[in-house]
């Protein structure tokens, strides 16, 4: 069973570590500094997330949510 924190959907983080997505079947790519949406946050640690509109899943652990983002 998954618990998701849907209070986090919509919110945006910025990656403090590259991360290659190969850790999970749907991982998502990124590089550190970049700029991703949250859809949707699993209290197991993993978030699925979006970037340049491609979705994925990647550890929370490898983010910082931004307070303020526009």
């Amino acid at each position: 069973m998954h618990v998701f924190d849907f209070a986090m959907a919509g919110a945006y983080c910025k990656s403090l570590y590259a991360f290659s997505g190969d850790q999970h079947q749907q991982g998502l790519r990124f590089e550190a500094g970049e700029i991703i949406k949250v859809i949707q946050a699993s209290a197991g640690g993993w978030w699925e997330g979006e970037k340049d509109g491609v979705r994925g899943w990647f550890p929370a652990s490898y983010v910082q949510v931004l307070e303020a983002w526009w």
